[in-house]
C-alpha cells in the first residue's frame, strides 16, 4: 500500500523498565506510575455488565475455562451473559458464562446455597427456586466475586483456577446449610438432553451434561469436593428421588451440611472431555489448595497479565476504563483441554494432539480485527497455539471455524476471519504450523460452495437476489482474499497470488460512484433498487447488522484505492465527514447491535472500527484525532452501563486498549498499525526477549509529530517489528 508522504515523527531511547522512567516532560514526570499489583485495583468487572456490554463480573483467571458467575433469570437480549446489573434476583452461580456475545448459551454447573425446605420454597415460572441480593453488598475484582444474600443470611464467595472454580460459603442462623447442584436450570438458552449426578462419597459429587443450544453438541463433566460431608437427596426436574446417583433429562441433588462451624468450601473442576478428567483437573490444580491460596494465585495470574502494561497517568478513570477493557481483553479464548493435553473436538470425538494445547470459543467476526493483533503482542507464546486449534478444527471438519463455540461451529456471522488470524501469525513469525497445511486450510475456506462464496466467485461478488447480506459478505470475503494472497506470496505461489489477489479486488463491483456508497447489484449486474443507505433490517439485507453508511468503508487491505473509489482524498474526507456529522435516524428493523452512534458511525459494532483511522491517510488527520478521543470519551465509561454495545469476546475492549495507547490495526494482518492519538502521559508495553515499548505524550492536542527511537516518521504506519524492538514512541501535541 502506498502511504501518503505525512511526517510524523518517532524516536529510539535505551530500553526502559517496565515501570519505565522519568521523562523530560513535567507531565510525564508528575504522573504516577502504578506497581504490578496494583494495576488490579483499576479493574472493575461491572463494567459492561449494565445496558448493551453483555460482560459478567465473576471469578476466571486469564484465558480460563471456569467462568464462575452469578445468573439471573433471563428477560430477555441483555441477559445473554447471564447476568445484567439492572437485576436483583439470584439463581445461583454457575462455571460456564459468554462475555460480551449476542447469542447466549453456557451456564453449565449451577450452585445455589440456600436455607429451608427445597420443595417449599418458592419458584419462578421456570420451577427454578431464588433469591434477593442488593449491589451495596456485591464486590468484584480479578479472580474473585463476593455477594451476601440476606434471605439465606449466607456470604457467598468465587474464585478459580483454570480449570476449578472454588467457592466459599460462610452461613449464619440456625437453619441448615444447603446447596443445590443443579444441571436442568439452563433452559434459556442451552436445554439439557441428559444429566447424570452420582455421589461418590460423603465429601465427593460428579456427574455430566449433555446439552444443545447454540453450541448443537456440547458435554461437560465435572467432579466437585467439599470440605465437609454432607448428606444429599436427589431430584428429577424438582421430584425426589432416592439413591446415590441419577441420569435424567434435568437432574438436581440438594447436600445438606447441616450446621458447619467453619466455612464451607467447594472445589468443582469441569472437563470437555470425561469425568476422569475432571478429576484430574481438579487433583492438579487445587488438591492441596483451600480457597485463600486460590484467590491468591488467580490475583497474581491477572497481575502478572495486565501488568504487562503500565500507565504513568493522574486521571484515575481514564485508568480503570483500560486495565478493564484489558481485562475483558483476555477473557477468550479459552483453554479447552484438560491438563493431559485431551480435549473434545469438533468431530464430537476426545482428541490428544501433544503438539498444541486446545483452545476454543472464537468469535472471529469480532475479534480478528484488533483481539487477535493485540495478543500478538501481549501473548505471543499463546498464539501458535490458537493457530494450531483452528487448524486442528479444519482437521476434524475440512473447513476452519467461522464461530467456534465449545468445538462447535455456530455459523453465526460471515467471512472466513480464521484466514486473517492465521495469516497475521505465520506473518509475524508467531505459529510452527505448517506453511502448506495452513495454505490449504485457507483456501478451503475460500472455495466452498455455501453463504454465497460459490456466487462470489462466479461473479466477481456476491448478487443481492442469490444471497442475504450480500454486500458484507462480498467485502469481507475480499479483505479475506487479501490475507491469502499474503501467504501464497510469502510461500512463492504466484498462481494463488494471482487469483486471491484479483478477488481481493472484488470490492469495487459494489462501489456506485453516483452516491458514493458500497451497495447491492442483482446478478445481470444491475443496482438493487430502491436504495436507502440508512435503511436497516436485521440480518435480511444486503448489510449485516450494519446500514450502507457503516459498510461503505470497509476495504481495510486497500486504502488508497478505496480513496480513488471516492474520486481522491477531498470527496474521500468529505464523505467520512458526512458519516460522523449526519443524522443518526435510521428506517427499518433497526437491530439493537446498532449502537453507539456518532451520526451513522455506530461504534457498538464491529464493521466501523477502523473508520477513524481512515483519516490518517489524508491531510485531515486531526479529524481522526478528534474522532478517536470522542469515542474513547463517549463510548467508553467507567459504569455499569459504560460499553456502547456488546464487548464481543473482548473486541470493543481491545479496541480501547490500542486507541488509549496511541495506535490501531487498521488491517490486522501483517502487523502494521496506523496511529492515531494516545490518552496517557505514559504507557509501557512489556515485549518479548526482555524489551520495553513506552508510549510518552509530549502535550495536549493535536498530534504535530511522532517520533520512534531519535527518528521522525514520515508516515502514518508502524511495523510490529518495530514495536518489538522497543524504545520510546514520543507523541508530540500542540494546541494548534
Amino acid at each position: 500500500m502506498k502511504k501518503k508522504n505525512l511526517i510524523y515523527g518517532l524516536a529510539a531511547l535505551p530500553l526502559m523498565s517496565l515501570l519505565g522512567c522519568a521523562s523530560s516532560t513535567s507531565q510525564v514526570a508528575e504522573a504516577k506510575v502504578e506497581p504490578v499489583r496494583q494495576v488490579l485495583d483499576y479493574v472493575d468487572p461491572f463494567i459492561g455488565t449494565g445496558g448493551h456490554g453483555h460482560t459478567f463480573p465473576g471469578a476466571l483467571v486469564p484465558f480460563g475455562m471456569v467462568q464462575l458467575s452469578p445468573d439471573n433469570p433471563s428477560k430477555g437480549w441483555d441477559w445473554t451473559s447471564g447476568y445484567h446489573y439492572s437485576d436483583n434476583i439470584l439463581l445461583g452461580f454457575s462455571h460456564t458464562h459468554l462475555s460480551g456475545t449476542g447469542v447466549g448459551d453456557m451456564l453449565d454447573v449451577l450452585v445455589m446455597p440456600f436455607r429451608g425446605d427445597y420443595q417449599a420454597r418458592a419458584r419462578d415460572d421456570k420451577g427454578r427456586i431464588f433469591t434477593t441480593y442488593g449491589h451495596e453488598r456485591e464486590t468484584a475484582e480479578p479472580g474473585y466475586y463476593s455477594l451476601y444474600l440476606p434471605e439465606e443470611k449466607v456470604q457467598a464467595e468465587l474464585t478459580a483456577t483454570t480449570r476449578t472454580g472454588v467457592h466459599r460459603y460462610q452461613f449464619e442462623g440456625e437453619q441448615d446449610a444447603k446447596l443445590l447442584v443443579d444441571l436442568g436450570y439452563a433452559q434459556n438458552y442451552d436445554k439439557p438432553v441428559v444429566t447424570f449426578l452420582k455421589v461418590e462419597d460423603n465429601y465427593t459429587l460428579s456427574g455430566y451434561r449433555l446439552s444443545t443450544g447454540w453450541a448443537k453438541n456440547q458435554p461437560i463433566y465435572f467432579v466437585a469436593s467439599f470440605n465437609q460431608p454432607f448428606a444429599h437427596q436427589l431430584f428429577n426436574d424438582n421430584q425426589a428421588l432416592k439413591g446415590d446417583q441419577l441420569q435424567a433429562e434435568k437432574g438436581q441433588i440438594v447436600l445438606n451440611f447441616g450446621k458447619p462451624k467453619q466455612a464451607l468450601e467447594a472445589k468443582i473442576a469441569l472437563s470437555y472431555t470425561s469425568i476422569a478428567g475432571a478429576k484430574a483437573n481438579l487433583e492438579a490444580e487445587t488438591a492441596d489448595k483451600d480457597f485463600a491460596q486460590v484467590k491468591w494465585q488467580a490475583s497474581q495470574a491477572w497481575a502478572q497479565q495486565l501488568g504487562k502494561f503500565q500507565i504513568r497517568d493522574n486521571d484515575n478513570t481514564n485508568k480503570t476504563k483500560f486495565y478493564t477493557a484489558l481485562y475483558h481483553a483476555f477473557v477468550a479464548p479459552q483453554v479447552f483441554h484438560d491438563v493431559d493435553g485431551a480435549f473434545f473436538g469438533a468431530d464430537g470425538a476426545v482428541h490428544r494432539d501433544k503438539n498444541y494445547q486446545r483452545y476454543s470459543l472464537f468469535s472471529l467476526w469480532d475479534t480478528f480485527r484488533a483481539l487477535h493483533p493485540l495478543l500478538t503482542l501481549s501473548n505471543p507464546e499463546k498464539v501458535d497455539d490458537m493457530v494450531q486449534s483452528m487448524l486442528g478444527f479444519y482437521d476434524e471438519t475440512g473447513l476452519l471455524p467461522t464461530w467456534d463455540l465449545m468445538s462447535n461451529e455456530t455459523d453465526v456471522m460471515i467471512g472466513y476471519h480464521a484466514v486473517p488470524v492465521i495469516v497475521d501469525a505465520y506473518l509475524k513469525g508467531l505459529t510452527s504450523a505448517d506453511p502448506e497445511h495452513i495454505m490449504a486450510a485457507i483456501k478451503a475456506s475460500a472455495m466452498q460452495d455455501r453463504f454465497g462464496i460459490d456466487f462470489y466467485r462466479q461473479y466477481g461478488y456476491v448478487p443481492s437476489d442469490l444471497e442475504v447480506e450480500a454486500v458484507s459478505k462480498t467485502l469481507e470475503y475480499a479483505f479475506d482474499d487479501w490475507a491469502i494472497a499474503q501467504m501464497a506470496k510469502a510461500l512463492n505461489k504466484q498462481a494463488d497470488y494471482q487469483l486471491f489477489s484479483q478477488r481481493a479486488q472484488s470490492y469495487r463491483t459494489l462501489f456506485d460512484a453516483s452516491t458514493g456508497f458500497m451497495r447491492g447489484k442483482d446478478k445481470q449486474g444491475q443496482w438493487v433498487t430502491p436504495f436507502n443507505p440508512t435503511y436497516v433490517e436485521h440480518r435480511n439485507t444486503d448489510y449485516t447488522e450494519a446500514n450502507a453508511w457503516q459498510y461503505s468503508f470497509f476495504v481495510p487491505h486497500d486504502v488508497p484505492g478505496l480513496i480513488e473509489l471516492f474520486g481522491g482524498e477531498q470527496p474521500f474526507v468529505a464523505k467520512l465527514d458526512e458519516l460522523f456529522a449526519t443524522s443518526s435516524e435510521m428506517q427499518g428493523d433497526v437491530s439493537p447491535d446498532i449502537s453507539g452512534l456518532i451520526g451513522q458511525y455506530a461504534h457498538g459494532n464491529e464493521p466501523v472500527h477502523h473508520v477513524a483511522y481512515l483519516y490518517a491517510f489524508t491531510q485531515d488527520k486531526h479529524k481522526g484525532e478528534a474522532r478517536i478521543k470522542e469515542i474513547r470519551d463517549t463510548m467508553y465509561l467507567a459504569q455499569p452501563d459504560g460499553l456502547a454495545g456488546n464487548d464481543d469476546l473482548g473486541q470493543m475492549s481491545a479496541w480501547y486498549v490500542f486507541s488509549a495507547l496511541g495506535f490501531y490495526p487498521l488491517n490486522p494482518v501483517g502487523g502494521e498499525y496506523v496511529l492515531g492519538t494516545p490518552q496517557f502521559s505514559q504507557a509501557s508495553l512489556a515485549l518479548p526477549a526482555g524489551n520495553t515499548l513506552r508510549v510518552v505524550k509530549q502535550g495536549e492536542g493535536w498530534v504535530q509529530a511522532v517520533w520512534l527511537n531519535g527518528e521522525r516518521l514520515a508516515s502514518p504506519v508502524l511495523t510490529h517489528q518495530q514495536l518489538l524492538a522497543g524504545g520510546e514512541l514520543r507523541f508530540e501535541l500542540s494546541a494548534n
